[in-house]
C-alpha cells in the first residue's frame, strides 16, 4: 500500500514538472497592448464587433489595427485610448445613429398567424402588409439591440438618440432594410423605404414618397435625389438647412434633432 502511494506521489511530482516545463517551453508572450486596450474597452462583451467578447477583440485589434472602428459601444475618451495604444492617429470617430424609416400605418392583406418574428412573417408572401416595404412590426429589431435602443410606440418604432450607438445589430435584422445607419449630427431623414410609384404609396400609405421630386427641387446644395421613387439624402452634402422639410407635402422627411439639441437651439433663437 505504502509503495503505490509512493509510486503515485513521484508520478505526480514528475507530471507536474513535466507540465511545467511544457508550459514555459511553448507559452505564446502575450503582447501588453492587449491589456491596455482591454482596459479601456467597455467589457460588455455585446459582440456587435464581431468578436464574442471584449478580450477576443483586444486580441484581434493588436493584430489588425484597421478592426478599431468596429467597437462602437465605448465612451469617446476610451476609444482614442484604444487609438494610442496601436499608434493610430486619429482625431475623432464617427458618431453613427440607426433611424427606422417607415411610418407607414400598412393594413394587413391577410390575417397573419404565424411566428411572431419580422423574419419569419416576410417569407409569407412576401409579408401581409399592403406596403410590401413596410415594418410588419414584430420588433425583431428590439431583441437584436443590446443596448435596449429601439422601443414600439403604437405601431411604429423608435430609436432612443442617448442609447443608440450605431452598431447596426438592427440592421442586420430587420429583413425589409428599414433600418439605415446616418451621421448622428444629421437633422434630416426620409423616413419610408418604399420603391413603388407615387400613384401606389398614395393610395396605401398617408405619409409615403411619391417622388414628387418638390424636396428635390427646393434643395440648395443638390444634396436630394429622386432614386428609385424614392427621395435619398446626401449627407455629405446637407447642410441641415430644412428647407427639405417644408416642400415635403406628406411630411415623409422629418427633422431628427435630438430633443435635447432642438431644446438648446430653440432657447438660443429665443
Amino acid at each position: 500500500m505504502i509503495e503505490a502511494v509512493t509510486i503515485l506521489g513521484i508520478l505526480g511530482v514528475l507530471f507536474g514538472m513535466g507540465l511545467a516545463y511544457a508550459s514555459k517551453r511553448f507559452e505564446v508572450p502575450l503582447d501588453p497592448r492587449v491589456g491596455r486596450i482591454l482596459d479601456a474597452l467597455p467589457g460588455s462583451n455585446c459582440g456587435t464587433c464581431g468578436f464574442a467578447s471584449c478580450d477576443e477583440f483586444a486580441t484581434a485589434l493588436v493584430k489588425d489595427p484597421s478592426l478599431v472602428t468596429n467597437c462602437k459601444a465605448c465612451v469617446e475618451e476610451s476609444w482614442l485610448k484604444i487609438c494610442d495604444t496601436l499608434g493610430l492617429g486619429v482625431e475623432k470617430r464617427k458618431q453613427e445613429l440607426a433611424l427606422v424609416a417607415c411610418s407607414c400605418d400598412s393594413v394587413a392583406k391577410f390575417d397573419y398567424d404565424g411566428v411572431k418574428s419580422c423574419a419569419v412573417a416576410a417569407l409569407s408572401g412576401g409579408g401581409f402588409t399592403t406596403c410590401k416595404y413596410a415594418c410588419l412590426g414584430f420588433g425583431d429589431c428590439v431583441k437584436a439591440c443590446p443596448f435596449g435602443a429601439i422601443e414600439k410606440r403604437g405601431y411604429q418604432f423608435f430609436v432612443d438618440f442617448d442609447k443608440c450607438i450605431g452598431c447596426g445589430a438592427c440592421v442586420d435584422a430587420c429583413p425589409r432594410g428599414l433600418i439605415k445607419i446616418v451621421d448622428k449630427n444629421a437633422t434630416v431623414f426620409v423616413r419610408c423605404n418604399s420603391r413603388d410609384t407615387g400613384k401606389t404609396v398614395a393610395k396605401i400609405c398617408e405619409s409615403g414618397c411619391i417622388a414628387c421630386k418638390l424636396c428635390e427641387k427646393a434643395c440648395e446644395q443638390h444634396a436630394i435625389r429622386i432614386e428609385n421613387n424614392l427621395a435619398i439624402i446626401d449627407y455629405d452634402r446637407c447642410t441641415n438647412c430644412g428647407k427639405c422639410i417644408e416642400a415635403c407635402k406628406f411630411g415623409t422627411i422629418l427633422s431628427i434633432l435630438p430633443p435635447r439639441k432642438a431644446v438648446a437651439e430653440a432657447a438660443q433663437e429665443a
